[in-house]
């Protein structure tokens, strides 16, 4: 098989930690120094529909983002559900693996660099025979871990996923740490990284967290939540960086709410003070919960205001719980959050260095 350079990059925690982000501004930038760039992600998860198909929406995000030419289906040729087991069983793996070989050569044709990307789990496709592990040594790639674990157990992770991808491959070009928060980057720095960096894999970066990729509008919010829009619809784009429940008295609720910015506020529908309260300071949206709505002197101050009412029907307890799990997501079209995944690589990670290290020269 003939091999592109190509970056593969994975996990190697088991969470959401900006793969994606990472990719999208690694590729935005080569693509500035003049590569012609491709993308694939050989393994992808059902997350979407388009034009009435199954797609991976990252996979529709990077092919519109870099303009790319082939098909989604080339681009994710397997397209795994939540009960795969059910798709698929172990005899399909050399089937599989000829269909994802057929696809790398042509996503691969006339690049000069190919950014691949794994499933959100390290582990997902071993069954298969489809591991970030597996198909890397097929691919010939240098494979590249992410890591947003910002205690020390981090260290152990990486080694341990390092060692895994020896038995099969090379072994990986390095690590770069994403959504480190500013209080902890030190200890990563000074800590963290050298007890890595001793066993001979060598960390490219260390991203910071960015409110502006991770914190979800306010219509992710109410999609999530699968609540109904009572008013604001205009204004749905806001972003909700900070999320406060609402139990208290209107006086000490307000002096509460004026502590943060940019906020969604959980409160009952039974409490119209609270959500009075709310939309006095800067809030994003208001959540009410239990399915009660609201009366009409809270919902005409929020259209005053320019603030989404959300009506949901589960608790307040179960309804935090839920909006603590979102986090924002590039989508198609999303300049702002596109733009500030290229900053954000751009700054933090030695991206130069990883072209060289897998020998792609620019002009």
């Amino acid at each position: 098989m003939r091999k592109t350079p190509s970056i593969y990059v994975a996990s190697a925690t088991r969470q959401s930690i900006g793969k994606t982000a990472l990719c999208l501004g690694l590729a935005l930038l080569f693509r500035e120094e003049g590569l012609r760039v491709g993308y694939y992600k050989p393994v992808g998860w059902h997350t979407g529909t388009f034009e009435g198909q199954p797609i991976d929406e990252d996979t529709l995000l990077m092919k519109e983002t870099l303009n790319l030419e082939e098909p989604l289906e080339l681009l994710t040729p397997v397209l795994l559900e939540y009960h795969y087991l059910d798709q698929y069983s172990p005899e399909d793996s050399q089937t599989l693996l000829k269909k994802v070989k057929e696809a790398y050569l042509e996503v691969s044709k006339g690049k000069d660099i190919l950014i691949i990307e794994a499933l959100q789990e390290p582990s997902l496709g071993e069954s298969l025979g489809l591991s970030a592990a597996d198909l890397a040594k097929t691919f010939g790639s240098y494979l590249l871990l992410l890591s947003s674990t910002h205690q020390d157990i981090a260290v152990d992770e990486i080694l341990f996923e390092s060692s895994c991808i020896s038995r099969k491959v090379l072994g990986c070009c390095g690590v770069v740490f994403s959504r480190v928060r500013k209080p902890i980057d030190r200890r990563i720095k000074e800590r963290v990284i050298p007890a890595i960096e001793r066993h001979g894999i060598r960390v490219w970066g260390v991203i910071p967290e960015s409110r502006a990729l991770t914190a979800p509008t306010v219509k992710e919010v109410a999609e999530t939540l699968g609540g109904e829009v009572l008013c604001g619809k205009d204004f749905l784009s806001k972003p909700v960086e900070h999320y406060l429940v609402g139990a208290m008295t209107p006086e000490v609720a307000l002096r509460y709410f004026r502590r943060a910015k940019r906020k969604a506020v959980v409160t009952g529908g039974d409490r119209p003070d609270i959500a009075l309260a709310a939309l006095e300071t800067d809030t994003s949206a208001v959540i009410l919960t239990g399915n009660i709505h609201p009366g009409v002197r809270v919902l005409a101050r929020a259209e005053e205001k320019g603030v989404p009412v959300i009506l949901v029907p589960y608790d307040t307890y179960t309804t935090v719980n839920k909006v603590r799990e979102i986090t924002g997501k590039i989508t198609v079209g999303d300049v702002k959050r596109i733009n500030e995944a290229k900053r954000m690589v751009a700054e933090h990670v030695d991206w130069r260095g990883l072209l060289s290290v897998i020998g792609v020269t620019t002009t």
